[in-house]
């Protein structure tokens, strides 16, 4: 299992919120969260590595950054992979599990942040089945997600939709069993 330096983790994250060409609130927000919980350390150097990425110019919207992307992120695993579980470090299956959560976190997940998390997943050498339902897992988690606040918009006491709810409900707690899971069966 390769294991990848947190600090180059949290960079790879932060460059997947710009691989659609567009950054949301959204993608900010879980880009916020997955750094405290991978690191508590993390808003005290936060600034600091925001500013690093955003020195290589991917937030313009005139270039095709796609590539761009690619190549940062192929730079940050060469320098943060590393084959022994060290304080500071993630398993490559979390990044990449990471790097999903944002491009699916704005309800769009495009063909440009396929490719980078592809590119990623091969150097990372995790196993096309294993990434294969990592992914599937996630987009289910999202729709669930998506359909129950639509169904909450529309609810106004519909007996209907209140059962419709709670099978949303029960799903979601399905997916999330099943994803937690997927982490602690590759990470053994």
């Amino acid at each position: 299992m390769k294991m990848i330096k947190t600090r180059n983790a949290l960079k790879i994250c932060y460059y997947m919120m710009a691989a659609d060409g567009l950054v949301q609130d959204s993608e900010r927000a879980k880009f916020d969260e997955l750094g405290v919980m991978l690191d508590e350390q993390f808003p005290k150097y936060k600034e600091q590595l925001v500013w690093e990425c955003k020195q290589k110019g991917l937030f313009s919207p005139d270039r095709e950054i796609v590539f761009l992307i690619m190549d940062y992120v192929e730079k940050e695993l060469e320098e943060g992979i590393v084959d022994s579980i060290f304080e500071d470090t993630i398993p490559g299956r979390l990044l990449i599990w990471n790097m999903l959560t944002i491009a699916l976190c704005d309800k769009d997940y495009t063909d440009a942040e396929k490719r980078v998390i592809h590119d990623a997943v091969r150097l990372l050498e995790i196993d096309e089945a294993d990434f294969r339902e990592m992914e599937h897992t996630l987009i289910a988690a999202n729709a669930v997600a998506r359909e129950e606040s639509f169904l909450k918009e529309a609810e106004q006491g519909n007996p209907d939709i209140q059962l419709q709810l709670k099978n949303l409900k029960e799903r979601g707690r399905i997916i999330s069993a099943n994803a937690r899971e997927q982490i602690r069966k590759k990470e053994q």
